[in-house]
């Protein structure tokens, strides 16, 4: 089943918000008492067929304003409604967390919890934020003439196309397809091409022209109504981070220099107020294993950090804590159920719409800030650049110039961001009567901690550990108790105190590493205890190189199935022929069965030392 997908049975609706396993989260739409969305077993959808949102829309009546034809007012409502509800939908699979999320946002905003539960509902029930503020009920049109419906289909398939047709070429390819006769004679009283291109500038939509031309990735990027100031209206004192990831503009070779890697990943999370980077990651994986070296970078002292580099800095220089409140978009780092759980930690978690880059510009920018501090210093080197790519430049092979290891290049950036944090102006920071009063410096180390002595936000988590940000962002699924231990990804775990736990039974949640099994950890009412592994063969090795030895193993046993079968049928007969041959006259005397036995040993009794040879007879 596909996320956000609708299922319909008779009048019922649901949206499938999610999936795990042969598990669903669904919400009803229509038909059914309205609840929350809870998860049930994908089977009990067997029997529903996939509807669509029009569907929806017309069993209601009702007719969904898209956002960018909102009032100002009702967008701003839409908005701000969306802001209350978004943390809440960084994790919605976890029913606990979920309702523990909406307790805090609905005490946060003065709202009650019911309140927080009907914005969720309207907007998952009809996947748009425009549901938060009102529905239009639908109203008959005027009928359409053929020439008018015509024209319609023309400008839907011909202009409204990646193909970008022009108004002369649609209004053809449409005289061609629906005003000739069999042999291509144009028929009398077609429309002219006044008529067709007056009928397309009256319902022109220009969301629909831009994305069916250039499809919603260019139409985010390159025409999308950007107004007001977003990065302020997140972070109006320090404590609002902003985290991202993007691929650096430099090849980098492996460290004998042989070898060309590629372009590594740099992850940053930068604090919305004051544009201080407050950690980086820098590697060549993603995902989950990216997120979680950022946290740990981000709560680690960056003085001590850079001293590994050879860097001395003061701690004014690079001040570090992790922000109350993170602000990402819906990356594929950002999208799954591990970053959610950083809300754990007490960070209030923001998820942005897909393309909304321009609400965590500071982020954006720094990337392109501090790529410009040494791209044009390392020409030649293995820097890319679109102007090296035009033929005949002296740079056109900059893979083959490449020379920087990852150390290397990680030395520079740590500068970099050293000279951005303490050192370079940002110019156009609003700043107060009261920062000009008090000579606040144009730096984002300065900036931050004037945030940090006089206003007031999202307080820094100064008392969280490297330990219990590594726990927390790792991945998580269910085990089990048995008298055989604690069962989680097929492998066995034990730790002492848990042996009433083991006979007992029950699922439970386990936190895991992938890149080794050794151990796994308990997490119950938010503690994580370790356990660590039973069979010893599996020690130290990554989850993906168990299941491959468990995947051989039942292939060979599957190979020999057949033989192993075969075999006990055969021993089935001979077993019953041995059987049937015994039996035969068979009328044993069962009296003094002792003294039977007793002469029965000594008659086959052997005595090995004399059949060796080791004895004389």
């Amino acid at each position: 089943m596909k996320k956000n997908k609708l299922l319909k049975k008779g009048e019922h609706i649901v949206r499938i918000l999610a999936e795990e396993g042969t598990g669903v989260l669904y919400i009803p739409c229509y038909g059914m008492k309205g609840t929350m969305p809870r998860w049930c077993e994908a089977s009990e959808f067997e029997d529903y067929v996939s509807s669509t949102e029009a569907e929806l829309l017309e069993l209601h009546g009702m007719e969904i304003v898209p956002e960018e034809e909102l009032e100002p007012g009702e967008r701003n409502d839409a908005r701000k409604r969306y802001t209350i509800i978004a943390p809440v939908l960084g994790c919605l699979e976890d029913e606990k967390i979920r309702a523990q999320m909406i307790e805090r946002t609905a005490k946060e905003h003065g709202i009650t919890k019911q309140t927080v539960r009907n914005y969720l509902k309207m907007y998952l029930a009809y996947n748009s934020i425009s549901a938060l503020v009102r529905k239009h009920r639908i109203t008959k049109e005027k009928p359409m003439t053929e020439d008018e419906k015509n024209i319609r289909y023309a400008v839907n398939k011909y202009v409204y196309s990646r193909k970008k047709h022009s108004l002369n070429t649609a209004y053809k390819l449409m005289l061609k397809e629906k005003y000739t006769d069999s042999n291509g004679v144009l028929a009398e009283g077609y429309p002219s091409f006044n008529q067709f291109r007056y009928w397309y500038a009256k319902n022109k939509k220009y969301m629909s022209y831009y994305i069916s031309r250039e499809g919603k990735t260019g139409f985010m990027r390159n025409h999308r109504v950007l107004i007001g100031d977003n990065v302020q209206a997140f972070a109006a004192a320090p404590g609002v981070g902003m985290a991202d990831s993007t691929i650096v503009d430099l090849y980098i070779v492996s460290d004998d220099r042989t070898k060309v890697v590629g372009r590594p990943v740099l992850a940053a999370l930068l604090d919305g107020y004051s544009y201080l980077c407050l950690g980086y990651s820098l590697g060549w994986e993603g995902g989950e294993y990216s997120l979680q070296s950022l946290m740990v970078n981000v709560v680690t002292n960056k003085k001590e950090h850079c001293h590994k580099f050879g860097i001395e800095i003061t701690e004014e220089e690079w001040p570090c804590g992790l922000p109350g409140c993170i602000v990402t978009d819906r990356g594929s780092d950002y999208a799954g159920n591990t970053y959610g759980q950083i809300a754990e930690l007490g960070v209030k978690i923001i998820n942005l719409e897909a393309y909304r880059a321009d609400a965590k510009g500071v982020v954006e920018k720094f990337f392109d800030v501090i790529q410009n501090f040494f791209k044009p210093y390392l020409k030649g080197a293995g820097v890319v650049a679109e102007e090296y790519l035009e033929r005949g430049s002296y740079f056109g092979n900059y893979k083959e110039k490449s020379c920087l290891t990852l150390k290397e290049f990680e030395t520079i950036l740590l500068r970099c961001i050293i000279h951005y944090n303490s050192k370079h102006i940002i110019r156009n920071f609003p700043f107060t009567e009261e920062m000009l009063g008090l000579e606040i410096k144009p730096y984002s180390n300065s900036i931050w901690k004037y945030g940090m002595e006089h206003l007031r936000g999202c307080n820094v988590l100064q008392d969280v550990t490297k330990e219990q940000i590594i726990l927390t962002l790792l991945p998580r699924t269910d085990g089990s108790f048995s008298r055989f231990g604690l069962k989680v990804n097929g492998l066995r775990y034990f730790c002492e105190g848990f042996f009433e736990r083991c006979l007992g039974g029950g699922k439970v949640t386990a936190a895991y590493d992938r890149t080794d099994v050794s151990c796994v950890w308990l997490f119950e009412e938010g503690k994580y205890t370790r356990f660590d592994l039973v069979e010893a063969r599996y020690q130290n090795k990554d989850l993906e190189a168990v299941l491959a030895m468990k995947k051989k193993q039942n292939e060979i046993i599957e190979k020999e199935q057949q033989q192993s079968i075969q075999s006990e049928i055969n021993l089935v007969s001979h077993i019953q022929t041995i059987k049937q041959n015994a039996m035969t006259g068979a009328d044993p005397d069962v009296k003094n069965i002792r003294g039977t036995r007793e002469e029965e040993r000594k008659r086959r009794h052997i005595n090995h030392v004399k059949e060796a040879g080791l004895q004389d007879d």
